[in-house]
């Protein structure tokens, strides 16, 4: 039975069960080495971790609680903090205990925006304005909460043409904030198979991207990606089991009308049987030599494979045209690792299966 985690976003590192690998860039790394490590045994050197605090600092809201890169479980606190200088340290508590207390305090209709720039927070109508002027004595930047950058100070009824140039391009932002959410929910769920009923569209291009490397609890959403075992998962949250390779649970499976061995019977005759799943990714070399042998290889193969499929999903969903337009605004496409022909002409199919006489 495997075991399920929540998301990944790094790259799929090849290794073998002695070595420590950096789960983004593949180098090797000492068993006391100091860079982040999460419970599930995923680590990485002190300049991709170093990357990691980037990545949290530049959108703070959209990354507590701290999850590990690779499989999105949660981290111990110290492990991340042990990154920290004494100022990033400082700014940190800040932005844990702003976001600790405002989640009680929030009603439906408010949200909690928060300046890239500084660590103040503010509590505004669901529907406010996507400019956001910061009022922290120290700080007093304009800022843009769709892009995160800044955006030109005007203080008088006359801007100059630079400013409203930029403040064009901000326009823009708020003309494409849809439509840059449905790309980023399509480029997630590449990462994972999400519950079908909370799909959020103001983030559909972000879940797709991240889906393609997860793949979530058919009954309460819960995501992660599966270790080394079988495709039988049990949901450590619900207790649901579903099958990893169609994301399925079991009461939905194909198998025999007869049957009485559970999901164990969705694997039967899989070979044969184009609606059943094999029990281990390793077995699909058998059948479709496109399949590697080796398990991790086979399920970064996987989750390459959904993510493209994802992908096509949300270019046939929203076009060609409104993809490239958030893409020229927000390169989501650019840096998904994916390029237009793979996503567009690749054949992804899962499995090719033999002509059967």
């Amino acid at each position: 039975m495997s075991t399920l985690t929540e998301p990944p976003r790094a790259t799929t590192v090849t290794k073998t069960k002695d070595e420590i690998l950096c789960e983004t860039c593949g180098d090797q790394l000492e068993p006391d080495h100091p860079g982040i490590q999460c419970v599930q045994g995923h680590h990485y050197c002190t300049e991709c971790s170093a990357n990691i605090v980037r990545l949290f600092f530049s959108e703070p809201e959209q990354n507590i609680p701290l999850r590990c890169q690779k499989c999105c479980i949660e981290l111990i606190p110290n492990v991340f903090e042990r990154q920290l200088t004494e100022e990033q340290l400082g700014i940190y508590i800040n932005h844990i205990l702003v976001f600790s207390l405002a989640k009680g305090f929030l009603r439906g209709d408010e949200r909690l925006d928060h300046c890239p720039f500084c660590t103040n927070a503010v509590i505004r109508n669901i529907h406010a304005a996507h400019i956001f002027y910061c009022d922290h004595p120290e700080c007093g930047k304009v800022s843009c909460l769709i892009c995160r950058k800044a955006c030109p100070k005007i203080e008088d009824d006359y801007a100059m043409d630079e400013e409203i140039a930029e403040m064009e391009k901000h326009f823009k932002c708020a003309e494409l904030a849809d439509d840059k959410h449905e790309l980023d929910r399509y480029v997630e769920l590449g990462q994972k198979v999400p519950c079908p009923t909370c799909a959020d569209d103001k983030h559909e291009l972000d879940r797709y991207v991240e889906l393609g490397q997860k793949v979530p609890c058919p009954t309460c959403g819960l995501a992660g990606m599966k270790d080394d075992a079988c495709t039988h998962m049990t949901c450590p949250k619900c207790s649901q089991l579903w099958c990893y390779f169609c994301g399925k649970k079991v009461e939905d499976c194909e198998r025999a009308r007869d049957s009485n061995n559970g999901i164990f019977d969705h694997n039967h005759n899989w070979e044969r049987n184009p609606k059943r799943c094999p029990m281990y990714l390793t077995q699909l070399s058998e059948l479709d030599n496109r399949w590697p042998e080796d398990e991790f290889e086979c399920l970064a193969m996987l989750h390459r494979n959904r993510s493209l499929r994802l992908l096509r999903e949300a270019f046939e969903k929203l076009g060609e045209e409104r993809i490239k337009q958030v893409d020229d605004h927000f390169n989501t496409i650019t840096t998904c690792g994916f390029t237009y022909e793979e996503i567009l002409e690749e054949d992804h199919t899962l499995i090719k299966y033999p002509q059967i006489s």
